[in-house]
């Protein structure tokens, strides 16, 4: 009888698949969920790009500021897949393209080579405190260079693997200046 079951070929493709299903069914949701984060990447890095392009005329609606005008492009752009409230907008104006990114300078008394409280700094932005990034928060003036940052923190789409997506941070920018008007 021992032989019998052990020669029996009877269930084994019910075990084959009890083994292999699982492993597909993973690999066909990782796909998605990395498909998804490719698709809101794109659509930020769009939307920044619309958003700057507007940004760049200085043009405005009554009783609408600029601001507002750039978010609700961005909200436009990311086809209601992101909401709105969990964007994180950043406009920063600078002097020069080489400035984005710089901090503020400062003297460094303890050698040290990051700000710490008490050392003296150049207030370029003129916020009253030092600053990792010396742009000032605006969407500037005519013929001013304007840094479009958007953040945006994106879960998991169907929290299947939560466990290795938990955070990722979608980030999108670009670097203009406006034209003259």
């Amino acid at each position: 009888m021992m032989r019998a079951f052990l020669r029996s070929r009877d269930g084994t493709t019910s075990v084959e698949l009890a083994l292999g299903f699982p492993v597909l069914l993973s690999f066909v949701i990782g796909v998605i969920e990395i498909a998804n984060l490719i698709f809101l990447s794109v659509a930020l890095e769009n939307a920044v790009l619309h958003a700057s392009r507007f940004g760049i005329t200085g043009s405005a609606t009554s009783g609408v500021t600029r601001l507002e005008q750039v978010r609700g492009i961005i909200e436009d752009q990311t086809f209601g897949r992101i909401p709105p409230e969990h964007l994180v907008i950043d406009t920063l104006v600078f002097d020069q393209f080489a400035d984005i990114g710089k901090p503020e300078p400062f003297a460094d008394a303890n050698g040290n080579g990051s700000f710490d409280e008490g050392e003296t700094y150049s207030d370029v932005n003129g916020n009253g405190s030092w600053d990792a990034d010396m742009g000032t928060a605006g969407l500037g003036g005519s013929g001013d260079i304007v840094l479009y940052r958007v953040r945006y923190t994106a879960p998991s789409l169907t929290g299947f693997m939560d466990w290795a997506t938990q955070a990722v941070q979608l980030t999108a920018a670009v670097a203009v200046r406006n034209e003259p008007y």
